[in-house]
C-alpha cells in the first residue's frame, strides 16, 4: 500500500557519463540523449511491481553573449513503465503521444526510460544560419506514483542535466 504513493527523488554523481547529440536535416532538429544509470536502479523497483517514470525536459535557446539566452522551444516528454507481475511484462507508456506498448524484457523497459532516440525537437525554419544555439535536457526520475502534495516540490528530483551547443550551416 505504501509503495503506491512512493515518490523518490534521485540524484547522481557528477561523473556520470550522460550523452546528448544534436542532429539536423533539411526540416527538423533532432536530439538523442542517453541517461547513464546503473540498471539495478530501475530493475529492482520494476521487478517489485513499482512503476517508474522519467520526465525529459528539452529546451532550445539562442545563445547570447551579454544577455540571457533567448528561449525558442521547451518540450516535456514523460515516459512511464508499469510492471505487471502476473504476466512478467512491462507496459511502456509515452505520455506525449499516448502510445503504449507491452514488452517482456526488462532491458527493453529500462532502455525506454533511459534514452531519447532521434527525438524531433524543433522545426529548422525557426532557427537562423550561423547563429549559436544551445539544447539543454533535464531528466527527472519518479519511482512510484507521483505525489502532488505541496511538500513534494521541496526535494530536487533532477537526475541529470545535459547541454550541447550547435550552429546551423
Amino acid at each position: 500500500m505504501m509503495a503506491a504513493v512512493l515518490f523518490v527523488p534521485v540524484s547522481f554523481a557528477a561523473d556520470a557519463s550522460e550523452s546528448l547529440q544534436v542532429q539536423t536535416d533539411a526540416k527538423v532538429i533532432y536530439c538523442t540523449a542517453q541517461l547513464a544509470v546503473e540498471g539495478e536502479m530501475f530493475q529492482q523497483p520494476l521487478q517489485d511491481g513499482i512503476a517508474v517514470a522519467t520526465e525529459w525536459r528539452v529546451k532550445v535557446g539562442k545563445v547570447r553573449e551579454y544577455w540571457l539566452n533567448d528561449n525558442i522551444g521547451d518540450i516535456t516528454v514523460i515516459r512511464r513503465v508499469e510492471p505487471d507481475l502476473l504476466t512478467r511484462s512491462w507496459l511502456l507508456i509515452d505520455h506525449s503521444s499516448g502510445i503504449s506498448h507491452r514488452v517482456y524484457s526488462i532491458d527493453s523497459a529500462i532502455a525506454f526510460l533511459t534514452s531519447l532516440n532521434h527525438f524531433p525537437v524543433l522545426d529548422r525554419s525557426l532557427l537562423l544560419v550561423k547563429t549559436p544555439y544551445r539544447v539543454g535536457v533535464n531528466v527527472n526520475i519518479h519511482i512510484g506514483d507521483a505525489n502532488d502534495a505541496w511538500w513534494s516540490g521541496l526535494w530536487p528530483s533532477t537526475a541529470a542535466k545535459m547541454q550541447k551547443e550547435f550552429t546551423l550551416q
